[in-house]
């Protein structure tokens, strides 16, 4: 059987984490959470950022190394380097090179994230590409006529999932502080809490807030349960990300059946493509004009019934069986 035992590896809200028990469930693989449990010799996957595997990116290398000469391992890559990481870039990348160096095999969830590896990380081994997986959410459905009323009468334009720099919640308020300008009584809610060591940024942005007059609704993490009827219950969805990784909130919008404004880039424009009608895509300049746009047309918040999200679960699982199943018969070879 060429389903690898999975290592997982982070705490269980991480979302690389979930995203591992998510794939290991579907492919029927066995999951450890300790390196120590694993037998020499046996294959391994790992999804991974480098600070699910330590805190420190020299660190997260060597200990992927040493995991790597122990069994026949491969590799899901989140959150590549990129030039948004600032002063930790160019060490990112030697971290990621040395991983895919060692690993047997690597995959990332976009085009562009591979074409980002093959540029900066010189690869050994040829990577593939699994999208993340679109789960369709039970109550995630076609709107009722009623639903898309109390959204926008919420008038909220929402911004989900851990807030840090980069994700767009500054931009979100900037935008909403000028359709208030220009006489919309539009407010502001941000559906999630503050990244692990990012309190002060959220703080920071409350402040902004109250400097521009603009209503600001924080809701803390959103527990499993109450997400739908949280994304469902805004009036305009912001996905506005200045990086370019793949992104899991996005997904989360999608599968509670919401049509999301999303920042312009290389992945919002490979996301337009892999899932044709999903996203609306602006520039920076364009973000007020498109908030006013989705305003004045709240069905255009929403998909459109019928709308094909796939790759979803089932997908993505026989992309990843597939995958191992190549690599089991290269070995064999």
């Amino acid at each position: 059987m060429s389903v690898p035992t999975h290592l997982v590896l982070g705490g269980p809200d991480h979302g690389v984490a979930r995203c591992a028990r998510d794939v290991a469930g579907r492919v029927g693989a066995r999951v450890v959470t300790d390196a120590a449990d694993l037998r020499p010799g046996e294959r391994v996957h790992l999804h991974l950022t480098d600070r699910v595997v330590a805190d420190d990116l020299d660190t997260a290398a060597r200990e992927v190394e040493a995991l790597a000469a122990r069994v026949r391992l491969t590799v899901t890559l989140h959150d590549v380097p990129q030039p948004t990481d600032g002063r930790a870039f160019d060490r990112r990348v030697d971290c990621y090179r040395r991983v895919v160096a060692a690993a047997g095999g690597w995959a990332t969830n976009s085009e562009h994230e591979r074409a980002g590896v093959e540029e900066r990380c010189a690869p050994p081994t040829a990577g593939v590409v699994v999208p993340l997986p679109v789960v369709p959410a039970p109550g995630g459905g076609a709107p009722t006529a009623a639903e898309v009323a109390t959204a926008a009468a919420d008038a909220a334009v929402a911004v989900f999932g851990f807030v840090y720099p980069g994700k767009g919640h500054a931009e979100a308020l900037e935008a909403v502080a000028a359709l208030r300008a220009g006489g919309r009584e539009v407010t502001a809610a941000f559906l999630g809490a503050p990244a692990p060591g990012h309190a002060q940024d959220l703080d920071a942005l409350v402040r902004r807030a109250a400097d521009l007059g603009v209503p600001l609704r924080v809701t803390g993490a959103v527990p499993d349960d109450e997400l739908v009827a949280a994304l469902r219950g805004v009036a305009v969805a912001v996905v506005g990300h200045r990086n370019v990784s793949a992104s899991g909130s996005l997904n989360s919008w999608l599968a509670a059946g919401r049509r999301p404004l999303v920042r312009d880039g290389a992945y919002a424009r490979e996301m337009a493509g892999l899932r044709p009608g999903t996203v609306v895509t602006y520039r920076d300049d364009d973000l007020v004009p498109a908030l006013a746009a989705a305003l004045d047309d709240p069905a255009a918040t929403w998909l459109a019934p019928g709308t094909d999200l796939r790759p979803g679960p089932d997908e993505v699982a026989a992309a990843y069986r597939a995958w191992w199943d190549r690599l089991a018969e290269d070995d064999v070879a």
